[in-house]
């Protein structure tokens, strides 16, 4: 594939060296300048994303750029004849992802969310033995999504600029990959939902280091930054229920002291019950009546069409960037005319942007609202 990044920032080396890894040509950087993108590495930089897609005419677009540029760039990316690969959340609003959604089907082109998580094999045994009805009728869902990016009252990353990210932080950032996962294994979407937002530090400062952004406005500190006032939520905490019945709760915080990237799943079924935390990704604890057993992974347990997501070999664990190649290479996959591949698809972006709304209005109106997805549009956006 010859692809293209768009967004300079540490997501984005995330993205080169998976394309480099999967044997893609980069033919072109865009960044938010010239030298931001020639310092990002040696394809051709632009700081002119459209120039650069009529001069390279990539195969894919990988879009790696603050949340408020997605539809955008996705858009004109599917116009000039590139797959996407965007970066979550797939834009900032349902309206947008309703747009790029059309955009992709009136060019034929494919949108694919960086879902990275359900690449982990772990994930995969455990969707493969929910639909075999291993845990019984599912009955329990609990966890959390747990991050100290920002715990530290200095730090400041470029959501913190007014319209960059969106109408979330904590949740659109993060727990947006919690409830996919969920929704991924389970095969059911969340229902309904009650959420409770928090700002734990209301007052950040831009200082202009690598991950802040450009110069937002702001009031000139003492310290030669600007102090920029946080309204987006560093802490969300939601009850929800699946439409099969299952009910629970998750926590997500982005100011979690000495959780780096803690991601935990708990399930409880008629039949038995499993955890998985992201941390130790290799392994599940799988519980039944006064037992439990600590599940190593296996190719064994995998459905045989999902055993080539199993990277190295038996004894040595597949981590985060084995996870997310297994995701671009079933992206790419896809986007090269292979039929049955399961990528994580602009409909299961828009699910999680209208479980973000939801809760963004249940937090502010202290109400439970509920999530209206067809069955026939979640088995789409699912590929079940």
């Amino acid at each position: 594939m010859r692809a293209a990044i768009v967004g300079t920032g540490a997501i984005g080396r995330v993205h080169a060296r998976l394309i480099a890894d999967l044997g893609g040509e980069l033919v072109g950087v865009c960044g938010r300048t010239g030298q931001a993108a020639a310092a990002f590495s040696k394809a051709p930089a632009y700081d002119d994303f459209n120039l650069m897609l009529n001069e390279q005419k990539p195969d894919v677009v990988h879009v790696c750029t603050p949340n408020r540029f997605h539809a955008e760039q996705t858009i004109a990316a599917f116009r000039a004849g590139a797959h996407v690969l965007c970066e979550k959340p797939m834009a900032v609003s349902t309206q947008e992802a309703a747009r790029m959604i059309e955009a992709a089907e009136a060019t034929g082109r494919i949108g694919a969310v960086a879902y990275c998580y359900r690449g982990y094999p772990i994930v995969r045994e455990l969707r493969t033995r929910v639909r075999e009805g291993a845990f019984g009728e599912i009955w329990r869902v609990a966890g959390a999504y747990l991050s100290q990016d920002v715990f530290e009252t200095s730090a400041y990353q470029w959501h913190f600029t007014p319209g960059l990210c969106g109408p979330s932080y904590a949740l659109m950032d993060i727990g947006i990959h919690w409830f996919d996962l969920v929704q991924y294994i389970l095969g059911e979407p969340v229902e309904t939902l009650s959420a409770r937002f928090n700002t734990r530090r209301p007052k950040r400062t831009w200082l202009g280091g690598p991950g802040q952004g450009p110069r937002p406005d702001g009031i000139p500190g003492s310290d030669g930054g600007i102090d920029v006032g946080v309204g987006l939520e560093e802490q969300a905490d939601i009850l929800f229920s699946l439409r099969g019945g299952a009910s629970g709760t998750c926590s997500v915080s982005v100011v979690s002291p000495g959780n780096a990237n803690h991601i935990a799943i708990s399930v409880d079924g008629s039949s038995a019950g499993f955890d998985w935390q992201q941390e130790e990704a290799a392994t599940y604890v799988e519980r039944g009546s006064g037992h439990k057993i600590l599940r190593y992974r296996d190719k064994s347990r995998l459905d045989p069409a999902e055993q080539a997501v199993i990277l190295t070999g038996p004894g040595n664990p597949d981590g985060y960037l084995e996870a997310f190649r297994t995701v671009v290479a079933e992206s790419w996959a896809a986007m090269q005319g292979e039929a049955g591949q399961e990528y994580p698809s602009f409909g299961a972006g828009l699910i999680g942007l209208e479980l973000v709304e939801a809760a963004i209005s249940s937090a502010s109106s202290h109400a439970e609202r509920s999530i209206e997805v067809s069955p026939e549009r979640f088995r789409r956006a699912y590929q079940l």
